[in-house]
């Protein structure tokens, strides 16, 4: 009956911990990076600037990325300023931070872009 009451306590214990942590943990967990080389910038015809990257670090199964610029995109230098999304010029290399998830139902995948930063070179 002891052990009984110990195990009990025991799993009480490890969720109370697994909650913390989940709770604790930053919100980044949601969010990729990787390295990438620009290799155009893109209008469209609505209007939206899209940046054209070749990832130089594996995380998908093509290298080619098709990145949304909106508004809530921090574009900057590699010391930490804010830049212009012309100031991106083919071979730049950059590093992204997206926010890693895909959902089925959309056919293509464009991935929210928060960060978009010029690597020094």
């Amino acid at each position: 009956m002891k052990s009984k009451k110990y195990i009990t306590i025991a799993v009480a214990v490890v969720v109370i911990i697994i909650a913390a942590i989940m709770i604790i943990q930053p919100y980044n967990w949601s969010k990729k990076s990787f390295e990438a080389v620009v290799q155009e910038t893109v209008t469209q015809a609505d209007g939206e600037i899209r940046l054209i990257v070749e990832r130089t670090t594996e995380i998908y199964s093509s290298p080619m990325n098709s990145l949304g610029i909106s508004e809530e995109t921090k574009l900057l230098n590699a010391s930490g300023e804010e830049i212009s999304v012309t100031d991106f010029k083919p071979g730049d290399a950059v590093s992204v931070t997206l926010k890693d998830s895909f959902t089925e139902e959309t056919p293509f995948y464009y991935p929210i872009v928060y960060e978009i930063k010029l690597i020094d070179q």
